[in-house]
């Protein structure tokens, strides 16, 4: 351009442009962002930048993250070393892409480094933290112009959460029916569409406001309030005219109230004084709920916790403003054992032997997976029917996780960058012999995998989708396939494992009802007690505020036992006591304990079950705690 045929046009040189738009059009055409990008620039700038583009074909991102690491301005002075920048991107490229597969993977380093900065964050995001971009290649530039595709709703995709549930982890079955060996008959309870959605499995999650969360809460009061109030009139037979009251309704006479129970204080601990009964509202009201103070001190026994679905019998005061109660139903309560059918099968076949192993399944300041390595050994030699494994696998807490740098130290594997890395290289190679190594012993046996809350790159709350759709678009479908053998299932899990019900999940689910303030009178022991109130409540997490929190309430039922039926086993490791097995009301809680504590090797847990011996005389049933053994085996 000079100064002879410089013609302004909007207080540009239109020769300058015309000679940039002609040096974009020679190379591939820049995308609409970048080209308002370079336009803002000085004049020399930008016909040195179109000139690069045509040579490295960078992107908006990579100047943007170049321009965050150099002073948030670009000048002409900075153009050598963005050249350098760009030209050094490039060799590293292509060195990459010369580098032989890895054939434990099958997939080369460039391609998986590639994957994971796509994973990892948002590019305007990561430019914003001074992180440059691998340059991209043109079909995923020509795939960022073209808009995405409308994505279907999820009440449209039941049916491949549906067929995902149902082949998952066929292919042991499969194996063992041809080898002659006849698998537990395993059946998953519950709907699946709590847990699953969506084409790749997973359902989204991050859109529950406020109020469909407390009208969801809400719902779930409104469902109970028939039995709770049946319970009540089932305790006192002789109160058949007893109706349901209203909250803050003075009455001489005595009512029955249905509500939750939640503390006065939002961040005290409860107490005897600081009980309020939390009313159900009316559908579509739109009002808050009504709460009463309850005055307990007419109640023989009580048991509460915040967020417990309660019934109470007494009178209001002559405000209205405190129930004074003089019975507590703390749930509904739970049933006897019922007779074994006659279907019922009463060979060997039928009896039950399960291992349980519940992560972290290394160390806290490593990541040697040598002690799961050694309990599937073990198990190995036993020839169970079941092994479940309980979540993490890796686990978010572990130092050199938490470190943000897991790579090799001392003996460990080489290649090992990345978390990706560790569930590529480590886990799933580990999993596959261990499972493989199962099978040539016990064709029969089949492999159970939860996940949980505190495994890395799983991100979704309670309930959580199995692990292979929450890592699949993370790892890719060739890293998941590879566990074939394997089934996985969602968190919580409510299984029927021959004529067994179980309930599993890797969350502790005893130990939040303790720390939200459990009220006793008399005083017992509170460990019963709390087990208790998980079988009167139906539920594995019902305390509220939520604990853990993370959970979507919208799908909050498949935390609820399936049908309101009590499982006659329910399995998670939990911090309070030590693993073991404790019998409430018929049902079995069995603490496994986790395979590695944090600075020690720990616990896994042996189930025996004998369901031919259930029958006893005249068709009566045994109960479960006199055909049940529970083995707590320490690693050493």
């Amino acid at each position: 351009c000079t100064a002879a045929n410089l013609s302004r046009v909007g207080g540009r040189p239109q020769g300058c442009d015309s000679a940039f738009r002609s040096a974009v059009m020679a190379g591939s055409a820049m995308s609409v962002g970048l080209r308002g990008f370079i336009d803002e620039l000085p004049e020399a700038c930008r016909r040195e930048l179109a000139q690069l583009h045509d040579r490295f074909k960078y992107t908006e991102d990579q100047l943007e993250a170049f321009m965050c690491n150099h002073g948030n301005k670009f000048t002409q002075e900075l153009l050598p070393a963005f050249e350098k920048h760009l030209d050094e991107e490039q060799k590293k490229l292509m060195a990459s892409a010369a580098t032989p597969m890895n054939s434990g993977s099958g997939a080369s380093k460039a391609a998986k480094a590639a994957k994971r900065k796509s994973l990892a964050m948002p590019s305007a995001l990561g430019a914003a933290l001074g992180l440059s971009v691998a340059p991209a290649a043109a079909s995923v530039a020509a795939a960022a112009e073209e808009p995405a595709a409308k994505r279907p709703r999820e009440e449209d995709d039941g049916g491949a959460a549906a067929v995902s549930a149902a082949t998952s982890g066929e292919t042991a079955v499969e194996e063992a029916s041809a080898q002659g060996a006849t698998p537990l008959a395993v059946e998953v309870l519950g709907d699946p569409k709590l847990w699953m959605g969506g084409p790749s499995g997973t359902y989204l999650w991050m859109d529950e406001a406020l109020e469909d969360r407390a009208a969801e809460r809400n719902a779930r009061l409104l469902r109970w309030q028939r039995g709770l109030a049946e319970a009540m009139r089932a305790r006192h037979p002789d109160l058949e005219d007893v109706v349901i009251g209203a909250v803050r309704a003075a009455t001489q006479a005595e009512v029955v109230l249905c509500g939750r129970i939640v503390c006065e204080s939002l961040e005290g601990k409860l107490n005897e004084r600081s009980l309020l009964l939390e009313a159900p509202r009316a559908d579509g009201d739109g009002l808050p709920p009504a709460r009463i103070r309850l005055n307990t001190a007419g109640c023989k026994s009580i048991v509460a916790f915040p967020g417990q679905l309660v019934c109470v019998l007494g009178r209001a005061g002559t405000a209205g403003s405190v129930f004074h109660a003089r019975d507590l139903v703390s749930g509904l309560p739970t049933a006897s054992p019922s007779p074994v059918p006659p279907s019922a099968p009463t060979g060997d076949d039928s009896d039950l032997h399960m291992f349980v192993m519940a992560g972290p399944f290394c160390l806290r300041d490593g990541l040697d997976y040598s002690p799961l390595e050694r309990a599937f050994e073990l198990a190995a030699a036993a020839r169970p029917q079941v092994i479940v494994l309980l979540g993490p696998l890796l686990d978010a807490s572990n130092q050199r996780v938490a470190s943000g740098e897991p790579g090799p130290t001392g003996d460990e594997a080489e290649g090992i960058e990345t978390l990706e890395d560790i569930y590529t290289e480590v886990i799933i190679p580990l999993l596959q012999r261990s499972v493989a190594s199962l099978r040539r012993r016990s064709a029969r046996t089949q492999v159970f995998v939860v996940p949980s809350l505190e495994d890395v790159l799983c991100f979704h709350p309670l309930p959580q989708p199995p692990l292979d759709a929450m890592l699949r678009p993370t790892l890719g479908d060739q890293a998941v396939e590879q566990l074939r053998g394997v089934r996985f299932l969602p968190n919580p899990a409510h299984l029927r494992l021959g004529g067994v019900t179980v309930s599993l999940t890797s969350a502790d689910a005893l130990s939040p009802l303790l720390r939200s303030g459990l009220v006793l009178r008399p005083e017992e022991r509170r460990l019963e007690a709390g087990l208790r109130a998980l079988l009167q409540q139906r539920c594995l997490f019902p305390a509220a505020p939520r604990d853990p929190p993370q959970v979507a309430e919208r799908r909050a039922a498949a935390l609820d036992f399936p049908d309101g039926q009590v499982p006659e086993l329910c399995i998670f490791p939990s911090q309070v006591g030590s693993p073991c097995a404790t019998h409430i009301d018929g049902s079995a809680f069995v603490n496994p304990g986790s395979v590695c504590r944090p600075a020690a090797l720990g616990s896994f847990a042996e189930i025996r079950v004998a369901s031919s011996q259930r029958a006893g005389a005249e068709g009566t049933a045994k109960l479960l705690q006199d055909v049940l053994r529970v083995d707590i085996h320490k690693l050493s």
